[in-house]
């Protein structure tokens, strides 16, 4: 196996998975779209929980998009300081 294949592995690896989390956030938004859609429909935020079955914070960052924003910035702050406290890089 020469060099130029075995980076062409990794590259093919890093892009599949650049792929599924665009494909994630997709899904994600959708989801999203759909039970603010709900909301706006009249539904509460707990009957929506009970029939999804999704967590009171599951639905609380779907209904209001800068709550998951702040969540997502909150948990890689604490990922960066961990992996900084263990001499290592945060991915």
């Amino acid at each position: 196996m020469t060099e130029e294949e075995l980076l062409d592995i990794v590259c093919r690896y890093n892009k599949a998975g650049e792929e599924i989390a665009a494909a994630e956030e997709r899904r994600i938004a959708e989801r999203n779209e759909g039970l603010r859609k709900a909301r706006d429909a009249g539904w509460r935020p707990v009957d929506i929980e009970r029939v999804t079955g999704y967590s009171r914070e599951t639905i609380r960052q779907a209904l209001n998009p800068e709550a998951r924003k702040a969540a997502k910035r909150a948990a890689a702050s604490r990922r960066a300081k961990k992996a900084a406290s263990q001499g290592r890089s945060a991915v």
